[in-house]
């Protein structure tokens, strides 16, 4: 048995260390860059599906709340991570969302094959 967040950043390191061969160290780094947000909204949405599983709640209204909480939470945590790699440390952006794409993907396709 495989867990998808293994899966994730394994593959995550793979396509770095490509990138680090086939194009430029930088972009390898900028690459594991990418590959760490998309590791850290897996961390999120898992420590996120936990503590829902511990503080169960049935009504409609606090289920989507705490919904809409996890996707905000996300999705602001990923931006300015992303952000601070685009703006901040200059990395350079194909290499970067790269990895943020290919991370999110290994975690989808890990995560399917797993069921």
């Amino acid at each position: 048995m495989f867990y998808p967040a293994t899966v994730q950043g394994v593959v995550a390191l793979l396509q770095a260390m490509a990138f680090a061969v086939l194009v430029s160290p930088a972009a390898g780094g900028a690459a594991i860059y990418g590959a760490a947000a998309a590791l850290g909204n897996t961390a999120l949405l898992v420590w996120r599906w936990r503590r829902g599983e511990r503080d169960y709640h049935c009504d409609g209204p606090r289920h989507l709340k705490s919904f809409y909480r996890s996707s905000m939470e996300r999705f602001l945590v990923v931006g300015g991570w992303l952000g601070i790699g685009l703006g901040g440390l200059k990395l350079d952006a194909g290499p970067m969302l790269t990895g943020f794409v290919v991370g999110l993907l290994a975690w989808v396709i890990a995560a399917a094959a797993r069921k």
